[in-house]
């Protein structure tokens, strides 16, 4: 298990390293909205190393809180404490023998929730909260959009 988290992290740094040698291509905005984000500013979790983007973010939320993040993937819902607990995820490798964890993120949105297992995009803003001596990730939702088509539900990178 170590040596998979290590060889997932080299490739990480490698796949960062050699984007850093790129010229980034960015198109105009023509929107007025002050909130409209170009997509330089948006870490666009992808399909292509879902686990890896998920994990990276986890290790070091600090180097990410703050920051925009667009995320697609089935919605669920989990009421604990008097409380309900949304989130966008899809499922990941487990560990031992526990096969489909609930790779993701929990989120918030002022403008109502989708369907239970509606395929969605969230696009937020990343910040921790504290609860019963925890620290938790959270997007702060600016946008849900339910989609028609989707990826896959099952991610192993």
């Amino acid at each position: 298990m170590k040596k998979i988290i290590t060889y997932i992290f080299l490739i990480f740094i490698l796949l960062s390293l050699s984007s850093c040698s790129q010229k980034s291509t960015v198109k105009e905005s023509t929107e007025t909205n002050a909130e409209q984000k170009t997509q330089e500013d948006i870490i666009n979790i992808t399909e292509k190393l879902y686990v890896t983007y998920i994990n990276e973010i986890y290790t070091n939320t600090s180097d990410y809180v703050g920051k925009t993040i667009k995320i697609e993937g089935m919605f669920t819902y989990e009421e604990a404490k008097n409380q309900k607990y949304y989130y966008v995820y899809r499922t990941g490798p487990g560990c031992c023998g526990n096969d489909g964890s609930m790779c993701g993120f929990e989120f918030t949105y002022d403008k109502g929730y989708p369907n239970k297992n509606d395929w969605i995009e969230v696009i937020g803003k990343l910040r921790t909260y504290d609860e019963g001596g925890y620290t938790y990730l959270t997007l702060d939702a600016e946008s849900v959009t339910v989609k028609q088509e989707h990826g896959a539900e099952t991610v192993y990178n």
